[in-house]
């Protein structure tokens, strides 16, 4: 777990270090110097990317994270044909959604026409977006196998958000003239990303092309295709999941593509939460496809139970921050971005849930027992579009929040009957009620209590207070073994 527990450190640095870029960006720079519109509209091309990248791209993922040390343990490193592969089909399966984009806009044009019609004038954008986004989703698992974890979430969470920055800054001055200039260039951004990942791939010296099939890829190829064929649909029916809110904002709610902004500058503060599961995710999931490989369940139980708890103790730790801060937060953004607050708190819930019950879509997808991970995310899928369309038609953005948040506690509640009733093992304990019970204990009361007049320095005298007191009880009661060893080892060195 150290080793782990030292890659998710610094992928943590880099991916916080661009949400901070990040935050600056969506928090200050888009709603001042761009109307609602075309802030949604960068959201929204990017979300419609990440679909199209999924379905050309995901079902190639699960296939080498869980595959690779099977080649690696009978093949030498020339004769690793699974790198060729995996990008060879990637480059397929993107030509054909070209090939296939051309038809898709007339119904664009349709749905979203009326509400939001900058989308549907803009939408071949999203090719230029996608095809980057493929080239980082296929390299960034290769890097993960190698060790590369850290510099892989530099290039694709820190360099993405600092090249957005530098566009909007040369927008401002001046120096990009005209939205069009700006949204093309934006569609861009993730090209120096792929190009670097690309390099550093390649630099480890793991890979190499090979394009004839070797043994293991004749010997496993049927079960690896009928793999990646369910995880294609498990992961398009994941990234619709998360996708599908703006979506259908723009195309059903009054607003269209301004509510749309104001969601996801909730997604956005929501979305600090996962920097750790997204380093732990990198950083774990070798580890849990080796342990599969060796039927080492004591140790999958230890990783279920350490990540499930970690990942509580600091969304909860990250969501009491971000409440305080959400008045100024409010006041700064004006009356176009009101009722920030409630929504916050919904979907804050919604984030607790899936990041408490740990790292089971990973446990699940790399086992024997992967269809359940294929049936549940096709069942969230479905109940999650079917929720926030009607809820969203009905009562706007409110609507979405509580469909999303309702979705999340159906389908994390199957995985963990699932993997109780099948593995018997499960990752909560007394230390996850008692690190619930703290934050809330020391979070209400700082904020709906205490009355500072001033509100910025209520914003950092709250956060604070909040931050040093929450941290200083979870080390004092050591509620985790990790936080508390690496507590033990900064204070020796400092």
């Amino acid at each position: 777990m150290s080793t782990i527990r030292e890659q998710s450190i610094r992928s943590s640095i880099f991916i916080y270090a661009g949400f901070a870029i990040g935050a600056f960006n969506v928090l200050f720079l888009f709603p001042r110097y761009f109307t609602p519109e075309q802030f949604g509209l960068t959201r929204v091309l990017l979300d419609i990317a990440l679909i199209v990248s999924t379905l050309c791209a995901a079902g190639l993922l699960p296939v080498a994270m869980r595959f690779y040390p099977f080649y690696k343990h009978h093949l030498p490193k020339k004769q690793n044909d699974l790198f060729t592969w995996s990008m060879g089909a990637a480059g397929i399966f993107f030509l054909l959604m070209v090939l296939i984009f051309p038809w898709l806009q007339p119904w664009a044009m349709r749905k979203f026409g009326y509400r939001s019609p900058m989308l549907a004038h803009h939408l071949p954008l999203v090719l230029p977006l996608a095809a980057s986004l493929i080239t980082i989703s296929v390299l960034e698992v290769f890097a993960w196998i190698v060790g590369r974890t850290a510099v892989a979430n530099f290039l694709k969470e820190f360099l993405f958000r600092l090249l957005t920055l530098l566009l909007i800054l040369a927008w401002i001055s001046g120096t990009v003239v005209g939205f069009e200039n700006f949204i093309l260039f934006y569609s861009l951004l993730f090209v120096p990303s792929a190009a670097l990942m690309a390099w550093v791939v390649w630099q480890s010296g793991e890979f190499s092309w090979s394009f004839r099939a070797s043994k293991v890829t004749r010997r496993y190829g049927p079960i690896m295709t009928k793999y990646g064929i369910a995880y294609l649909a498990s992961a398009v029916l994941n990234i619709l999941a998360k996708t599908n809110d703006t979506l259908i904002i723009a195309s059903q709610s009054q607003g269209g593509l301004a509510d749309a902004a104001i969601f996801t500058i909730a997604t956005y503060l929501i979305t600090v939460m996962e920097v750790p599961q997204r380093s732990l995710v990198a950083s774990a999931s070798p580890a849990i496809a080796m342990a599969w490989k060796n039927n080492d369940v004591n140790k999958l139980e230890r990783l279920y139970k350490k990540t499930a708890l970690n990942l509580l103790i600091i969304a909860l730790g990250i969501l009491g921050v971000v409440l305080c801060c959400l008045p100024l937060l409010e006041q700064l953004l004006g009356k176009g971005y009101q009722g920030l607050t409630l929504l916050m708190i919904i979907l804050g819930i919604g984030k607790l849930i899936d990041l408490g019950t740990g790292l089971n879509s990973q446990i699940l997808q790399l086992s024997k027992h992967w269809k359940i991970d294929l049936l549940t995310n096709m069942g969230f899928v479905v109940l999650a579009i079917v929720l926030n369309y009607f809820l969203t038609k009905n009562y706007g953005i409110m609507g979405t929040a509580v469909g999303s948040v309702s979705s999340i506690l159906a389908f994390n509640a199957v995985r963990f009957i699932y993997i109780k009733k099948i593995y018997g093992m499960q990752p909560f304990g007394t230390e996850n009620i008692k690190a619930i019970a703290l934050a809330v204990g020391i979070a209400v009361p700082l904020i709906f209590f205490i009355r500072i007049e001033h509100i910025l320095a209520a914003t950092l005298i709250k956060s604070l207070l909040f931050i040093l007191t929450y941290s200083a009880c979870i080390i004092r009661f050591k509620l985790s073994e990790d936080i508390s060893s690496l507590y033990a080892s900064l204070k020796a060195k400092f």
